[in-house]
């Protein structure tokens, strides 16, 4: 129950901090829901007027029962259903007098208690004359057909705006919109009183967890505090997002031996304060709402106890913060726009590592080393069960060291898109230093199209790494390398990416190695480097310049050799060298004429790469492993610089061009 307990504490902590305690923090006997109409009452009960409010989010009060209501639903206690509020809804064709005298006993039980309000007793004066939907009838809010039942359709004339905010259900085939589902929220106007809305009134609020509090009777010890509390055996739901019936307690199942065969009732396998769950299950709702990693069902979420903000767990966490400036770019080859404003020399690494350290110094302030973190995974394999799929807890120095480490290892030259503007018609391309997410992840190594389940596992794969620093699953980096070599069956921005990706896990991969086996990648060209898939990767990298550079002067545009090959290139890298080099004579032929001094770069660089060769790894026949794609890369990059730009560790191969 350790994760209960640090949700608790959370609340607790929340709870006492203005800054934090905002309206989507929930009060205990309280739940969320979307409400549709607003009616406005006297101090006395009497109709004002009523207007339809769209689908906006309140926080309402609910009993034990009404807050994880499923089938045959019990009332909550003010704000609900026309069917629970509406005594004449049977005039128009729907027969609720079931849930309509269930919603007026409790909230008579309410109003005659010690813990009444008077604003609340205005609302149950004006239920028991049984004219709320005449009422909203005639504010044009409901509508009927000649039958006199309400439309389950909107009328082609002049329709009412409920039906737009009303969720559509089927119904002998056809998709129908049921009226008397709209729910409904109360404003009595009190000459002198600033807040008429009950969902926000104060007093209301603590008027009905007093009631709701005296009205429970089973008291024993709480597993989460260590002290007698009344208890509950009916947790709330609606965790993960409004409507969302998974629960992560339930003793609901009394035929099916959850707790049978050990225990006698649920209390004894797991006890828990009515108080605690509702605050526990409160704080995770605003957490995963306010930070929380959505994937479909699967939700992760990593917070501080004391509820400041931290560094993004799976997402991007240079979003806030610049490694380095953005890079316009097209799906042009990705060295070229990036050559010129970034500074691809042997530093780059340590630049990064500079601009990382003073992105995590901005939380440094905020907590102690020894304050706690948790990270919590859900997911649910059933609609009505959820899960705890991931759990650690972390010191805050800890936290931002395994975030750190994630960043360090992992980080690579990447190809990001900007999400469209308002006026804008295309989304931008840019490219970045730094750590893949998750779900990029996911898709480098499975393609644009995953299975929902396959990235969900993925991502829990990848959770113990990041929180971790465990290693990376070798199939995740194979896959990705497998795919970024398949050039030609990739959209050319999807290569791009995926290639970016493979560097990047490649170069964590064998970070995170023992240190007999580990090996540093740079994020720059390593001119000296003389590892054999290292250089053939370089070659590649240059042949495809060569040629795409005699492409450019014929003014043609198809693949290049080199990209065709690739694939046949990281399989048999000799036999397909002496093939894209063979191929090579016509374009070296056309640039002798039109750039010479390109090409004389050019050469030496190939008889550098070839010098730096160890014997026997030239002619060797093994097939290429993922460090060609880095040298590929570094290469390619270093090719396109400026150049007018001299840097002394990179060869200079278009000076003259």
């Amino acid at each position: 129950m350790s994760w209960f307990q640090k949700l608790y504490d959370t609340y607790e902590y929340c709870a006492e901090n203005a800054d934090l305690a905002d309206d989507v923090l929930l009060p205990v006997s309280h739940t969320s829901q979307q409400v549709h109409i607003r009616v406005f009452l006297d101090g006395i009960g009497q109709f004002n007027r009523a207007e339809c409010i769209g689908k906006q989010q309140m926080i309402i009060p609910a009993t034990e029962d009404s807050a994880g209501r499923s089938s045959n639903p019990p009332p909550h206690p003010l704000i609900d259903k026309l069917h629970y509020c509406a005594g004449d809804l049977p005039e128009y064709g729907t027969n609720n007098t079931e849930k309509h005298r269930a919603y007026i006993d409790l909230l008579s039980a309410w109003v005659d208690s010690p813990f009444s309000h008077p604003k609340v007793a205005a609302v149950l004066a004006y239920i028991r004359k049984g004219t709320l939907a005449c009422d909203l009838l005639g504010a044009d809010i409901l509508q009927i057909g000649t039958d006199g039942r309400l439309l389950t359709e909107a009328p082609t004339d002049n329709p009412s705006p409920l039906f737009k905010a009303l969720t559509s259900k089927k119904e002998g085939g056809k998709s129908v919109r049921d009226q008397a589902d709209a729910l409904v929220c109360w404003s009595v106007e009190i000459p002198g009183d600033m807040e008429s809305y009950l969902e926000r009134d104060k007093g209301v609020r603590e008027s009905w967890i007093k009631y709701d509090v005296s009205s429970m009777q089973q008291c024993a010890l709480c597993m989460v505090t260590g002290t007698e509390q009344i208890l509950t055996t009916k947790h709330p739901r609606n965790i993960r997002r409004p409507g969302d019936g998974a629960k992560l307690v339930s003793s609901n199942d009394t035929s099916g031996f959850t707790f049978r065969g050990k225990f006698e009732k649920a209390v004894d396998a797991v006890s828990v304060g009515y108080e605690v769950s509702h605050k526990a299950h409160n704080a995770l709702r605003w957490l995963i709402a306010r930070q929380g990693y959505h994937n479909g069902d699967q939700v992760v979420v990593a917070w501080a106890v004391k509820g400041v903000e931290i560094p993004a767990l799976l997402t991007d966490i240079w979003q806030e913060g610049e490694v380095i400036p953005d890079i316009d770019a097209s799906d042009s080859p990705i060295a070229q726009p990036v050559a010129q404003k970034v500074d691809h020399i042997r530093d780059v690494g340590q630049s990064f590592a500079l601009q990382l350290r003073k992105i995590l110094s901005g939380y440094e302030g905020a907590l102690s080393p020894t304050d706690a973190i948790v990270i919590l995974g859900l997911n649910s394999a059933t609609p009505g069960r959820l899960s705890v799929t991931f759990y650690r807890e972390l010191l805050w120095s800890d936290y931002l060291e395994k975030i750190g480490s994630w960043q360090l290892d992992m980080a690579w030259l990447l190809r990001r898109t900007r999400k469209k503007e308002e006026n804008d018609k295309k989304s931008s391309v840019f490219w970045r230093i730094c750590a893949p997410t998750p779900e990029e992840i996911c898709l480098a190594a499975y393609g644009k199209r995953p299975d929902a389940t396959l990235k969900k596992a993925t991502v829990e794969r990848l959770l113990p790494c990041i929180a971790d620093a465990a290693p990376l699953p070798w199939d995740i980096v194979a896959n990705s390398v497998r795919r970024a070599c398949n050039r030609v069956g990739l959209e050319n921005w999807e290569w791009e990416s995926t290639l970016g990706i493979a560097c990047a896990l490649y170069k964590g991969f064998y970070a995170r190695k023992p240190d007999i086996q580990q090996r540093r990648y740079n994020m720059s060209l390593e001119p000296e480097r003389t590892s054999r898939d290292y250089l053939y990767g370089r070659l590649l990298a240059v042949a495809e310049h060569l040629e795409s550079r005699a492409l450019h002067l014929a003014k043609e545009e198809r693949p290049t050799n080199a990209e065709r090959l690739m694939q046949r290139f990281s399989d048999h890298p000799l036999s397909t060298w002496l093939v894209i080099r063979k191929n090579l004579e016509p374009y070296r032929q056309r640039l002798q004429q039109h750039r010479a001094g390109f090409l004389r770069n050019v050469d030496s660089l190939l008889d550098e790469i070839h010098t730096l060769f160890l014997p026997g790894d030239f002619e060797s026949p093994e097939k290429l492993s993922g460090e060609f794609l880095l040298g590929y890369h570094c290469q390619r990059s270093a090719l396109w610089k400026k150049k007018e730009e001299n840097y002394s560790d990179i060869p200079e191969t278009i000076k003259g061009a």
